[in-house]
C-alpha cells in the first residue's frame, strides 16, 4: 500500500497554534494538549488513503480539489497529489466558523 508524505502549510500550523492557545486560556493546558495530540494524530493518518476522505465541494474547483476530515469538531482541509504521493494540509479550524468563513479563506 502506498504511503503519502504529509505536510502542513504555514497557515495550517498557525491555525493549530491559535486553537491550542485558545484552549490553554479558556480551558486548560491538558485539554489543549489532548486536542493538539488528536489533531496531529488525525493529520498523520492522512498518509494512508487520503483521497478516500470527503471532497470539500464548497471550496473545490476544477483546478484544485480539496478534501476534508474531522477530528472532533475540528475540520482539517487538505489536498492530495497522487503523482508525488503527497498530502498538504492547508487549514485546520473549528466547525462553528461555518462555510462562509472557510469560503473567505479560499476565494
Amino acid at each position: 500500500m502506498k504511503k503519502y508524505k504529509v505536510q502542513l502549510t504555514p497557515r495550517a500550523r498557525r491555525s493549530i497554534t491559535h486553537i491550542i492557545s485558545y484552549l490553554q486560556e479558556e480551558q486548560s493546558k491538558s485539554a489543549a494538549q489532548h486536542v493538539r495530540r488528536g489533531i496531529m494524530d488525525k493529520i498523520k493518518s492522512l498518509n494512508n488513503l487520503p483521497a478516500s476522505h470527503e471532497i470539500f465541494e464548497e471550496i473545490s474547483a476544477e483546478q484544485q480539489v480539496y478534501h476534508k476530515t474531522l477530528q472532533w469538531k475540528y475540520k482539517i482541509v487538505f489536498t492530495v497529489d497522487d503523482d508525488v504521493l503527497q498530502v498538504v494540509v492547508v487549514q485546520v479550524y473549528h466547525g462553528h466558523r461555518g462555510d462562509r468563513w472557510i469560503n473567505s479563506q479560499f476565494t
